[in-house]
């Protein structure tokens, strides 16, 4: 019976911030995104082990990832391919200046969440703004893409539906 590994526990996003970062950006910064959750209601749902992803209405938002101390990945999807070329215009129509120069300049380094390019059935193949261990700057520009990816998926019902 010593040899079975304990069950990994499925902490919530807060305990894991509160155990895992003592950064003083990446938890305040993280801290303020779990109060952003709660104000949208979109709560962070466990994932896997140190996971979690926020929808909203059935689509994905962005994942959260916990590492070892002091390590957090943030990915925000920002538009899918599977819906049509059009969505990208769609979404580029609907940044701010500021913002669309800073997708722009990040777009050479989106990835996939499927490591096979071929789509998971999750993320739908989607471009996602990915950033580990944020700077306060960061941490600001992924809100602003939640607020924007919110509305594109409001848009985008409205199209499709």
């Amino acid at each position: 019976m010593d040899n079975v590994a304990p069950k990994q526990l499925k902490l919530t996003a807060e305990e894991c911030c509160e155990q895992l970062l003592t950064d003083p950006i990446l938890k305040q910064g993280m801290l303020r995104l779990l109060l952003l959750f709660k104000e949208l209601k979109m709560k962070p749902c466990w994932y896997h082990a140190k996971s979690y992803k926020c929808n909203y209405k059935g689509e994905r938002v962005l994942y959260i990832n916990f590492g070892k101390q002091n390590w957090l990945r943030i990915r925000v999807c920002t538009v899918g391919d599977m819906h049509g070329v059009g969505e990208f215009d769609l979404y580029l129509d609907m940044l701010e200046d500021e913002l669309r120069n800073e997708f722009m300049n990040y777009a050479a380094n989106f990835k996939r969440c499927c490591k096979s390019g071929k789509g998971c059935g999750v993320c739908g193949k989607s471009r996602t703004y990915y950033i580990t261990n944020p700077t306060e700057e960061q941490f600001e520009w992924i809100e602003k893409f939640i607020f924007v990816r919110r509305e594109f998926i409001e848009q985008t019902k409205k199209h499709r539906g």
